[in-house]
């Protein structure tokens, strides 16, 4: 695999044409960046999700602790942005 400081041959393919390949860890850093934003605006979700879980300790400890972030996003104001902006898309 190259190096990001040595030069790479473009891609050569029609859908890949003038673009360089990346690394793994790039797709590492944008997966963490995407579910970040959605813990922060879709703590509704998380909270959701956690619930379903099947029971065990340490799941209903999850869950207590995403149903407290999710107060915490509902307080600031994320969460309800977010379902703001749900809402204006489902009401067609």
């Amino acid at each position: 695999m190259a190096r990001r400081d040595e030069e790479v041959e473009l891609g050569t393919q029609e859908l890949e044409a003038g673009m360089r390949p990346r690394s793994a860890r790039d797709v590492a850093v944008i997966a963490t960046i995407v579910v970040l934003m959605l813990a922060v605006f879709n703590s509704g979700g998380l909270a959701r999700w956690t619930q379903g879980l099947p029971s065990s300790a340490a799941n209903v400890w999850l869950a207590d602790r995403a149903a407290d972030w999710h107060d915490a996003m509902k307080r600031l104001g994320p969460s309800s942005w977010f379902d703001g902006i749900r809402a204006r898309f489902r009401s067609d």
